[in-house]
């Protein structure tokens, strides 16, 4: 499945009024989604895009795509809106599309992760450039063979945050499905290992911040995923670099599609102020 080509966008540079004096700018709220899609076969998928189409998104990051029909529908109806599209995935994988309607201005260079597929990155040619990186971290059972896969995909994502230039890492924005809780998660679910617990820990420790946290909207920690006894679990995260954080207008967890069936899992929308030429 072919997947865009990035060709660096120049940026317009700022007019100057009277006396050479630049205009002020202004900022202006940008929404950046990030969604589970669970593998959608093409009928949800369908549901899905027209979901996707009744929204003004700026930037959409969907996890759990595959090689399959659903996935390209999806990508090809973004396309028509006007979206340029970044990310594949091959076989029976699964991995991160991300569908941005700002120019990009070059791709987003990762150090070494053991599933490509499932980190996919671009920077975007905004004021100030943002980093969008989407994640869909492998689920496991309690097999040895899927723990360590899972294990071994958050150690070396973590190293690759690591090595990311310290400006580049202020600048991020790391959106998808984790498919794992923090320690202190409400309530407390201690069947997680402790690497799971620990990636959260790591991801603090790299100054990166949950969206949830910086813009709380309500006195109860949310929930993106109900287990099939009614328990809420945070599976899906938006983190934010410090000079992205700054500029977070708004998070919110939105449960609508997962009531109508489109997924298992509710989407999150995050609102950055980027500036624009007044």
């Amino acid at each position: 499945m072919p997947q865009n080509v990035l060709i660096p966008t120049k940026s317009t540079p700022r007019r100057r009024s009277g006396g050479g004096v630049a205009r002020r700018p202004t900022r202006t709220g940008a929404s950046i989604l990030t969604f589970n899609i669970s593998v959608a076969a093409e009928p949800r998928a369908e549901r899905i895009l027209r979901w996707l189409r009744g929204r003004s998104d700026e930037v959409i990051v969907l996890s759990e795509i595959s090689a399959g029909a659903g996935t390209e529908l999806i990508r090809t109806g973004l396309a028509d809106d006007g979206y340029a599209t970044f990310g594949s995935v091959e076989g029976r994988e699964r991995g991160v599309m991300i569908a941005t309607r700002f120019p990009v201005a070059r791709p987003l260079v990762l150090g070494a992760v053991t599933v490509p597929a499932r980190a996919h990155g671009i920077v975007l040619d905004t004021s100030p450039r943002v980093a969008v990186l989407g994640v869909y971290v492998p689920s496991r059972d309690r097999s040895p063979e899927k723990v360590a896969r899972k294990e071994l995909f958050m150690t070396s994502l973590l190293d690759a945050l690591d090595a990311l230039p310290k400006k580049t890492r202020e600048s991020l924005l790391l959106l998808g499905d984790y498919n794992a809780v923090a320690r202190d998660h409400v309530p407390a679910l201690p069947g997680f290992f402790p690497y799971e617990y620990d990636f959260h820990e790591r991801l603090r420790d790299l100054a990166l911040a949950p969206a949830h946290e910086l813009r709380p909207y309500g006195p109860r920690q949310p929930h993106s995923w109900i287990g099939r006894t009614g328990l809420g679990y945070l599976y899906d995260y938006a983190h934010l670099g410090s000079n992205v954080g700054g500029r977070l207008e708004s998070c919110r967890y939105l449960h609508g599609p997962r009531d109508r069936r489109l997924s298992d899992h509710a989407a999150l929308a995050v609102r950055i102020g980027l500036d624009r030429d007044g």
